[in-house]
């Protein structure tokens, strides 16, 4: 599912230059798979994170009764915000995957992505559902992180795209 708005341009545009500025990101990549750098922002910005988390939270209870899910755990966590950063170097990107592979990833039910800004290339894609998500300043994607929703981010071509991201989490 899908929701514009749901951060202004401003508020985007401000994230995304403290990123830039920042010496706290980091480099994360495997050999034949993703690569980009982000940064906590529930551990390294604190000021932020209680600003964004409240923003996720409405955005997943409209997901919640717009599909009438009504076996939505009463009780969940958030896995910590990040904020990533793909560079349109043919490199950055994250290949065909889903979010849940293992025992600790099983906690998650809910991922949510809020693009920040727009690019040529960069789209999240769901192949076997033939569904294409052009990134957009403020535009919010919410999604099950199972098996059923096989997702890639592909590479920005004409400039860097940037992204918060994270999880809802069945309580432990």
């Amino acid at each position: 599912m899908v929701f514009s708005g749901t951060l202004s341009p401003e508020h985007c545009q401000t994230l995304i230059d403290r990123f830039d500025a920042s010496a706290e990101q980091e480099a994360c990549q495997l050999a034949a798979g993703y690569s980009f750098r982000q940064l906590n922002i529930t551990e390294k910005w604190p000021d932020e994170n209680k600003i964004l988390v409240p923003i996720f939270l409405s955005y997943f209870y409209k997901y919640q009764l717009a599909l009438n899910a009504r076996f939505w755990p009463m009780n969940f966590s958030f896995e910590h915000l990040r904020m990533k950063r793909y560079l349109p170097n043919g490199r950055d990107r994250f290949p065909l995957h889903v979010d849940v592979m293992g025992q600790v990833a099983a906690r998650r039910f809910m991922t949510a992505i809020i693009y920040l800004n727009a690019t040529a290339g960069g789209e999240t894609v769901f192949p076997s559902l033939d569904v294409s998500i052009a990134p957009e300043p403020g535009k919010l994607l919410a999604f099950p992180p199972l098996w059923l929703f096989p997702h890639a981010g592909l590479p920005p071509q004409s400039s860097p795209k940037y992204i918060l991201h994270t999880y809802l989490c069945y309580p432990t």
